[in-house]
């Protein structure tokens, strides 16, 4: 049975923890695969690789498939993770203080395949509210999934906000929040379906899902923007949760409204953050008073309709106004990412949260910004990337987190 761990210690495995990870996530992103290409891949040696790949057959993770091309000799067996041996559930739970939001969640095979989704919307509770009933949502979808509930190896739920490990607690990251206690409600849920539940932030679930299911090539030093109020961090191939789980979250904490002032005139890696950059606030007052722009014809004269998918659309039809918002937000994020390229000095950063979403509007100053105001030796080495998983991907990635646990466990 699968166990759950704290995940201070996910980067430390024993050898055969990384090597059982090493194999399975190769045949996971491959596909069917002889031994020597398992060799090759990972730099085992083949009676090593044999050894694990006949473990993994017994335990009924990896099955045999017929045979590959042979150059000479007996035809080498083809190998494969047989995804369909098991299953994992990803619950993203939404934004606490962001309207019309919504839970999803979603059941994969081990491949990271969507086999069953659920999306039910969520009202603004608090969120040790939406904690105590995170059971009904587990409850109902296993009721109306097609997988046998035996089959399923873990949960895992990616929490909105800042996380502290050590003493079992997350707050939302707004300034007048209170802290909630997550561990009373995962030990309750686990004691309810016996099986392990694992908590983590959901904007560094969202990262690892995207390194998991969006990415074509391997990548070992990434950096992931939720929008703009949190990062997932892959580091040395590992997500990087920090001393107590809550990294990733950029900008700096305003205890007061005096000091909320001072810090908003400032640069603007320390501005405290918001879920779509400060735009739709921005816009939705520049319409009230009377900016000439489609945006407000496409809102219907009703300001409070403004979303970002919205001002999206005024800007693709070219409308000056949405476009010119678009390119502030976007050189702002584009210099606090260049921060973040200096510090970091990463292969990938991707922008998801919904950003994404305005494409190349979004895509090319946040470039120009990063490599005007990163140094040159790791401006020239990053790229920016859309993310790939839309409105799944915090749900993918808590999934992908199970399966992580599954391979490494195995």
């Amino acid at each position: 049975m699968l166990r759950r761990r704290s995940i201070l210690d996910q980067h430390q495995l024993t050898e055969r923890e990384q090597k059982s990870f090493q194999l399975l996530e190769l045949l996971r992103q491959r596909g069917a695969m002889t031994r020597t290409e398992l060799s090759q891949g990972t730099g085992f040696n083949v009676v090593t690789v044999s050894n694990y790949i006949n473990q993994f057959i017994k335990s009924g993770l990896v099955s045999e498939r017929g045979y590959d091309i042979s150059t000479g000799g007996r035809k080498p067996v083809l190998v494969e993770l047989n995804a369909k041996s098991g299953y994992v559930i990803g619950i993203d739970l939404g934004q606490r203080d962001v309207l019309k939001d919504h839970t999803i969640s979603v059941i994969t095979d081990l491949q990271g395949k969507i086999v069953h989704r659920m999306v039910r919307p969520r009202t603004m509770d608090s969120l040790e509210q939406i904690l105590k009933g995170s059971h009904e949502i587990v409850e109902e979808l296993l009721a109306s999934s097609p997988v046998d509930p035996s089959k399923i190896f873990g949960v895992g739920i990616g929490l909105p906000g800042i996380i502290d490990e050590r003493a079992g607690t997350v707050r939302n990251a707004s300034r007048f929040s209170v802290r909630t206690n997550f561990v009373s409600y995962r030990d309750q849920l686990e004691s309810k379906f016996s099986m392990p539940m694992l908590m983590g932030n959901d904007a560094t679930l969202a990262g690892y899902g995207e390194l998991c299911l969006g990415l074509n090539r391997p990548i070992q030093n990434m950096v992931y923007c939720y929008s703009d109020i949190g990062m997932g961090l892959i580091l040395n191939g590992h997500i990087y949760w920090g001393s107590g789980g809550s990294a990733g979250e950029a900008g700096v904490f305003v205890s007061s409204d005096e000091d909320y002032l001072t810090w908003v005139k400032g640069p603007v890696f320390c501005r405290p953050s918001s879920g779509d950059l400060g735009l739709i606030e921005t816009a939705k007052k520049l319409v009230r008073e009377g900016h000439p722009s489609t945006i407000g014809e496409l809102a219907k004269d009703n300001p409070d309709s403004i979303d970002l998918e919205l001002v999206v659309k005024a800007a693709q039809g070219h409308d000056p106004l949405a476009r010119e918002l678009i390119e502030h937000s976007a050189v702002q994020l584009g210099i606090r990412i260049a921060d973040l390229v200096n510090l970091l000095n990463p292969e990938i950063i991707i922008l998801g949260g919904g950003i994404e979403r305005a494409g190349s509007l979004m895509l090319e100053p946040v470039w120009r910004s990063v490599k005007k105001y990163a140094f040159e030796e790791p401006g020239s080495l990053v790229d920016v990337l859309p993310a790939q998983l839309g409105e799944n991907a915090v749900a993918l990635g808590a999934a992908c987190w199970v399966i992580r646990e599954v391979f490494v466990q195995s």
